[in-house]
């Protein structure tokens, strides 16, 4: 029987407007009364999640910050920080690249006082706990998530940045133009989560869509791709679908079972 069922946001969970689908709250907790545990796993941060899943948030758990931050039970089980030394360069890389710098906390995010437009989109669309700093010097915590911006010319950006980091760290591709860099990914955040739940992978389904979700879906007994993915991250293992809700759907329907769907 599956008993956690993960899910990316951006372009898996969430409608193109941004939006949660319709029903999702009900579902939710349909599968709660099941004894399934729904995972938002995202790049966001804990309390963004929290407002977004407000209505049912207590019945939920996190992989925040692509890994880096994991909740059960309003409980952070688990963080991931980036060593000092390795903080500042990605930093410098992300400002010589003229991307607009995004740093997360355990429980607040940072925004340089540079570009009003982005700073305002963080704390008033995308509703993080975000404190405006002057310079990286005042961040008096660990960096668990590092992340650069950029509305055009991502894909020659993270091309240089992939050549240079992807050993050392990880450093994906989040959404249409976003870079990010932990030392976690989503897979560790699931791995903390079914270790102190005592689930077995073979009780997990997740469902993604970008290169951020790929060790997520390899650690699932029940992996799902969107169809309009990436055609690399396509593996023999994985099943597709368009939309999350109707597998949510045929889950319940089952039992807390998945038939071939």
């Amino acid at each position: 029987m599956i008993k956690l069922i993960a899910s990316d946001l951006d372009g898996t969970l969430l409608e193109p407007d941004g939006t949660l689908p319709e029903g999702i709250f009900e579902t939710i907790e349909e599968l709660s009364a099941l004894g399934i545990r729904f995972i938002a796993a995202s790049g966001r941060q804990y309390a963004n999640l929290q407002r977004l899943f407000q209505p049912v948030w207590k019945q939920m758990a996190f992989v925040c910050e692509n890994g880096a931050v994991n909740v059960i039970d309003d409980k952070i089980i688990g963080v991931v920080p980036i060593a000092d030394d390795m903080a500042q360069e990605l930093v410098r890389d992300i400002q010589d690249a003229g991307m607009n710098l995004l740093i997360s906390g355990k429980r607040n995010s940072y925004v340089l006082n540079q570009n009003r437009a982005f700073t305002d989109d963080i704390i008033y669309r995308l509703r993080n706990n975000a404190a405006v700093i002057n310079d990286v010097s005042e961040i008096c915590e660990p960096m668990l998530k590092i992340s650069g911006q950029i509305s055009t010319g991502l894909p020659e950006i993270s091309a240089r940045f992939s050549e240079k980091w992807e050993n050392r760290i990880s450093a994906v591709v989040s959404g249409a133009d976003w870079f990010d860099f932990t030392i976690a990914h989503k897979g560790i955040g699931l791995e903390m989560i079914i270790k102190e739940m005592n689930v077995k992978p073979s009780e997990l389904v997740a469902f993604g869509d970008n290169f951020n979700d790929e060790r997520m879906l390899a650690l699932a007994g029940y992996p799902f791709l969107m169809e309009q993915a990436d055609p690399r991250l396509r593996k023999p293992n994985i099943r597709l679908c368009n939309k999350v809700l109707p597998v949510l759907h045929e889950i319940i329907k089952n039992k807390g079972h998945l038939p071939q769907v």
